[in-house]
Formats: structure tokens, C-alpha cells, sequence
């Protein structure tokens, strides 16, 4: 049986996070415009939509899936930035991470191409671990933001 619950900020479905998000402008970077939402819309349905591009975006792409367990439906909708430096929002996880609990995948539109990413809590910043080559956890204790110098970190996808 998937448990759906309220969690600060979104929802925890079967085991993952799905959270709201949205544009904080911040004195350090400009502004991202960019968000995350997350609805349940009767007991069965979950609908997570995301944006990552800006106005300076130059190679976006869409990516998404609907996912079926027992007789829950998770649709997921993404306009995402392969440029992207910051976001306000969060991702939700890959589609092998939900197939990999059960669920069926019913369309697929593509998938995330970011792998693991933390984000800055002052300055928004992306730490993109495919990118960066290593783990954020295995970095040095003295290591912090580029941006802001700050090491205030969070999981975001």
C-alpha cells in the first residue's frame, strides 16, 4: 500500500520527498524565476510540476513521467535548463528511482540529466555532483560556496 503524507513543504510518497518551492531573489545572484509545486488532488493523485530556466536560459529541454502503484498516479512535469546555476525549487526523483520501489511507468518523456544536486541556502547556488565529479558529503570541511562563501547546503534532487 504507497502511504502518501504531509511533510513540511510537500509530500513523502512512498518513501520520497516532493516539495514546493519558489523563486527567492537573493542580493548575491540575480533573480531565477524558476519553482516547484506539488498538489494532491484526491487521495490517488500527485501532481509535481517544476521549472528550472531563467531569462538568460539558453538549452532547455522538458522531461516527465506518470508512474503507477497500487492505486496512486504520480505526474511529474519538468521544464528544465542543462545551463541552470541556481533554482529555488526542488526535483523530484529519477524515474529508475521510483521503478526500483515497484511502480509502473505508464508515459515517459525523457528523465533528469543532473544527477544528485545541493543547493546553497544563502545564494542558491547548484553544487551538481555529476558536473563537480565529486560527492558534496566527501568534500573538505573547510570547502564552501564559490558565490557566497557560505556552507549552508541542502539536497535538492
Amino acid at each position: 500500500m504507497v502511504e502518501i503524507k504531509k511533510i513540511p513543504g510537500g509530500y513523502n510518497v512512498d518513501g520520497f520527498d516532493l516539495k514546493n518551492g519558489k523563486c527567492g531573489c537573493t542580493s548575491v545572484i540575480k533573480c531565477c524565476h524558476s519553482w516547484s509545486k506539488v498538489k494532491v488532488k484526491d487521495a490517488n493523485f500527485v501532481d509535481f510540476q517544476a521549472k528550472t530556466t531563467s531569462p538568460d536560459t539558453k538549452e532547455t529541454f522538458q522531461w516527465g513521467y506518470k508512474i503507477k502503484k497500487d492505486s496512486v498516479v504520480v505526474s511529474v512535469y519538468v521544464e528544465d535548463a542543462e545551463d541552470k546555476v541556481i533554482h529555488s525549487g526542488y526535483l523530484p526523483p529519477s524515474v529508475h528511482e521510483w521503478q526500483e520501489k515497484g511502480w509502473e511507468v505508464l508515459e515517459s518523456t525523457g528523465d533528469r540529466k543532473d544527477g544528485v544536486i545541493w543547493r546553497c541556502a544563502m545564494c542558491k547556488w547548484l553544487y551538481k555532483e555529476k558536473n563537480q565529479g565529486t560527492p558534496f558529503e566527501s568534500l573538505p570541511d573547510e570547502w564552501n560556496c564559490p558565490v557566497c562563501g557560505q556552507r549552508s547546503f541542502e539536497i535538492i534532487g
